[in-house]
């Protein structure tokens, strides 16, 4: 029986309640799609833009007709007729401030907001669990999609070697918004978002949060991110004594010219395993690449929300915190400078391995901090050079850092 029969089957007579926190670029894909599905009731559009809320309303009356409220604040709502929040703010900031009100309820909670994830997941699990509910970065992002690799890979009993996503532009790690504006209006997005996809903030995001999800590493601060083929995949993400580039195994990493995909690098010693493989097309052994070609990003949500209700757990959310996202400078900064946020004119992220050493500014808690001494454009920016803003995030950030010493 499919996902989508099992849900109808759970909810024949009835609908399971959502509420959307943003209502931008992803929030209004989420609500085309869950307008059209039987089953799932839009109780609540969460957004300070009114605007942007009436849009994505008449968008939902294309297809239904007992309509969302809108709201301009999440935290004075009671949700007492809510089953799952969707956040879709995308920033790291909003989604402590939603994440913290929602878990503390008992409501599940599904993130587009994988910054926020990648900063605090741990502690966002640790959260849900006290509360008896789940927390889970959603369907259509990569993390997620490699995740649905990794998980078909295991199953099977292969050794998964390195996973990742592929990216269609060389990274300007000194890209600002401002250079931007043109191109983010014709992909009707904002420019700051556009950035961090510009800058590899958003690919470090994204793989950081994988990482902790799965208990894997980064090979390299930054990863490789090689230019690659599908068919090259297999032979660069695998380890030097065959060949690839890899010092470890299971790691994330990222590869261009293979976008908008995700793969998994994966082996076998079983030399039937292996006879099978290369029978079955997937070409020489014993390395071989699983690849899905395509993420459909907030289209897949009521995948998210159906999964949730049916079986009842997380799809992706921190297991371990191997890996955080470290903040580094995109101009000179010098005591005094206020730092922006996440696809601005400060800073850019690098995936690093928290066992290396360096007190690193997360990039998920750099927003609103102010410099307390300088740093050279391309260096990191280390803890003990800002002053922090003492905001949800950074509290929560700090009792899961605390956990873990």
């Amino acid at each position: 029986m499919t996902l989508r029969s099992r849900f109808n089957n759970q909810f024949k007579n009835s609908s399971l309640n959502v509420a959307l926190v943003g209502a931008g670029q992803m929030g209004q894909g989420i609500v085309s799609q869950i307008s059209k599905q039987e089953g799932i009731h839009l109780s609540y559009i969460i957004d300070r833009n009114k605007e942007k809320a009436r849009e994505a309303v008449e968008r939902y009356k294309r297809h239904k007709t007992d309509l969302p409220q809108i709201k301009t604040d999440l935290i004075s709502l009671e949700l007492i007729d809510v089953d799952v929040v969707i956040e879709a703010t995308g920033s790291p900031i909003s989604g402590a401030i939603v994440a913290e009100s929602v878990l503390n309820k008992g409501i599940n909670l599904i993130l587009l907001n994988v910054e926020t994830e990648a900063t605090i997941g741990l502690e966002l699990r640790r959260i849900a669990e006290e509360n008896g509910c789940i927390v889970t970065v959603g369907h259509g992002d990569e993390p997620t999609a490699a995740m649905e690799l990794y998980n078909f890979a295991r199953e099977l009993s292969f050794n998964v070697i390195s996973i990742g996503k592929g990216k269609n532009n060389i990274f300007n790690q000194f890209a600002i918004p401002t250079e931007l504006e043109n191109e983010a209006k014709e992909k009707k997005m904002s420019s700051k978002m556009l950035t961090s996809f510009v800058d590899g903030t958003k690919t470090m995001i994204e793989m950081t949060a994988l990482a902790n999800s799965i208990d894997f590493t980064v090979d390299k601060e930054g990863m490789h991110g090689p230019e690659a083929t599908y068919d090259e995949l297999n032979k660069i993400f695998i380890p030097k004594k065959n060949g690839g580039i890899l010092s470890n195994q299971k790691v994330v990493d990222y590869a261009f010219g293979i976008a908008p995909g995700v793969f998994a690098v994966i082996h076998s010693e079983d030399d039937y395993v292996n006879y099978e493989m290369e029978y079955l097309k997937m070409g020489e052994g014993p390395y071989w690449t699983l690849y899905r070609p395509y993420h459909l990003t907030s289209l897949e949500i009521p995948r998210t929300i159906m999964h949730l209700a049916v079986n009842k757990d997380t799809i992706l959310n921190a297991k371990n915190l191997n890996v955080h996202v470290a903040a580094y400078a995109k101009k000179d900064l010098i005591k005094g400078d206020y730092l922006d946020s996440i696809g601005g004119h400060c800073y850019y992220g690098v995936a690093i391995n928290r066992s290396q050493e360096g007190n690193f500014l997360p990039v998920g808690i750099a927003e609103n901090a102010t410099m307390t001494d300088s740093v050279k454009k391309g260096d990191p920016i280390f803890l003990d050079q800002v002053e922090v803003e003492q905001n949800t995030i950074y509290k929560m950030w700090k009792d899961q850092e605390e956990k873990l010493l």
